[in-house]
């Protein structure tokens, strides 16, 4: 009798342990042998399929870029997008050149297993641009100990950040896309601006030639010291000027403009006495030299009167390029 009822009770506990497992989605497997049920998930085996979007975070204009699309799934088909738009990349590999700029672009990555599974991965790239026109903008030619001011300009996005240099000078930053200097600071006939992408790096240069007004420090007149009577001879006035200098030579009362002047006296004098005047073209600088020439004796004019310096015959010609006043 009491092997009835404790048959009975445990008959009863076993239909509630099953229902509670149908209950939970599990199949239970009854063992026969004494052994403990094993339980099976449905979705254990399940096929699982993921990506990820390996590349850059930004692209620049104009500059070749790659991204790939990585999945641990051997047997699968990549499909992937630039901004929507479809794009033909080698396996998961997708390279592109941005042509023109915008904010950003998106990468869509598509993973498709053979059972017809998918996984979507997608990645936002900034898109830069630049530096592109690099160019600096001031004066052409500096006055000395007078400060001049000169911009750098470029296409940069977002940004760029700027610094200058002077031929073999140091390079200075921190001035921002404006600087002012003196021709006292320059070591040398050039000004550099370089320009850098904030965010890139990439950077460009633009070289601007500085012309500093100078001169002239000193006139010269070069020619004979001694000429004789009925013989032509050349005479130059030199100078050191930039960017130039213009040139008037004078001898008694006659003058010419620019720097060659060719003379001959036919009657005798003692001595002539040149001047020639050179004056910087931008500055207006003007430098003075003169140039006292003898006149040798001669017996080809015995009918010449040495005295008489109304008698004196100058010709002055000029055979360089006249340069105005």
């Amino acid at each position: 009798m009491d092997n009835t009822v404790t048959h009975h009770i445990g008959r009863s506990n076993l239909r509630g342990v099953l229902l509670l497992l149908l209950l939970s989605g599990l199949q239970p497997v009854l063992s026969t042998d004494g052994e403990e049920p094993q339980l099976h998930d449905d979705n254990e085996d399940a096929e699982k399929v993921s990506c990820t979007i390996v590349g850059p975070e930004y692209v620049t204009v104009s500059v070749p870029s790659s991204v790939e699309c990585d999945s641990d799934c051997q047997a699968c088909t990549f499909s992937l997008s630039l901004d929507g738009q479809s794009a033909v990349g080698q396996g998961n590999v997708l390279a592109f050149t941005v042509t023109s700029w915008a904010e950003a672009l998106t990468v869509t990555c598509t993973v498709t297993a053979g059972s017809g599974l998918t996984a979507t991965a997608t990645k936002r790239l900034q898109v830069l641009a630049g530096p592109a026109n690099v160019s600096i903008s001031g004066p052409g030619l500096m006055h000395p100990s007078v400060s001049h001011t000169y911009s750098c300009h470029a296409y940069c996005r977002p940004s760029c950040t700027y610094a200058w240099k002077t031929d073999r000078g140091p390079w200075l930053s921190g001035q921002g896309n404006v600087i002012s200097i003196t021709p006292q600071e320059i070591s040398g006939a050039q000004l550099v601006c370089k320009a850098t992408n904030s965010v890139s790096k990439l950077f460009v240069a633009a070289v601007r030639e500085i012309t500093v007004i100078s001169g002239p420090p000193k006139v010269e007149i070069i020619g004979p010291d001694v000429i004789e009577i009925a013989e032509k001879y050349t005479y130059v006035c030199s100078a050191e000027c930039t960017p130039a200098c213009r040139y008037v030579l004078s001898v008694n009362s006659q003058t010419v403009r620019g720097p060659v002047m060719e003379i001959m006296v036919d009657h005798p004098l003692k001595s002539l006495t040149l001047k020639c005047e050179a004056q910087n073209t931008a500055s207006k600088s003007t430098a003075v030299a003169s140039k006292t020439v003898q006149i040798a004796r001669s017996d080809r004019n015995p009918s010449s009167r040495p005295g008489e310096a109304s008698a004196v015959l100058l010709l002055a010609v000029i055979i360089s390029a006249l340069l105005p006043l």
